[in-house]
C-alpha cells in the first residue's frame, strides 16, 4: 500500500527541524509524445525537497538548471529551467501521488516535447 503524500506531508511538518531534508522517488512507466503515441518508459526521477525553506533539486539532475517549487491546494510541482532554455515540470498529486513529468527541452537546436506518466512517494 502506498503512503498518501498528504498525510506525509502533513507528518514531515513538525519534523522540519530534525529533517529538513526529504527525498521525492517518482518512478515514470509511460512516455507519450505530441503524436499522442505512448510507449513504455523507465524514468526514475528524485527530488530532493527542503520542507522548511521549500528548496528543491532534482538528485543527479543538470547542475545549471533553477528549480522551484510551487505547492498547492491538491499538488505539488517541481519546475526545472534549464539553462538551455525551454521548461520541465513534474506535478504530483498530494492525495495519491500520481504524477506528471513535462519536458519541453531544448536539444541542439530542436524542441523535443515528452510527457511521462507516473507515481511519486516521499521517502
Amino acid at each position: 500500500m502506498k503512503p498518501l503524500l498528504t498525510t506525509a506531508l502533513l507528518a514531515l511538518a513538525p519534523l522540519a527541524a530534525q529533517a529538513e531534508e526529504h527525498i521525492f522517488r517518482c518512478y515514470f512507466d509511460w512516455v507519450c509524445d505530441p503524436n499522442t503515441k505512448c510507449n513504455h518508459a523507465g524514468e526514475d526521477i528524485r527530488f530532493k525537497i527542503n520542507i522548511e525553506t521549500n528548496a528543491v533539486s532534482r538528485i543527479a539532475g543538470n547542475p545549471l538548471s533553477d528549480f522551484d517549487l510551487i505547492i498547492g491546494d491538491r499538488a505539488i510541482t517541481v519546475l526545472e529551467r534549464p539553462i538551455s532554455g525551454g521548461t520541465t515540470t513534474t506535478t504530483i498529486l498530494t492525495d495519491n501521488g500520481d504524477a506528471v513529468h513535462s519536458e519541453n527541452a531544448v536539444d541542439g537546436r530542436s524542441l523535443v516535447p515528452r510527457q511521462y506518466l507516473g507515481n511519486c512517494i516521499l521517502s
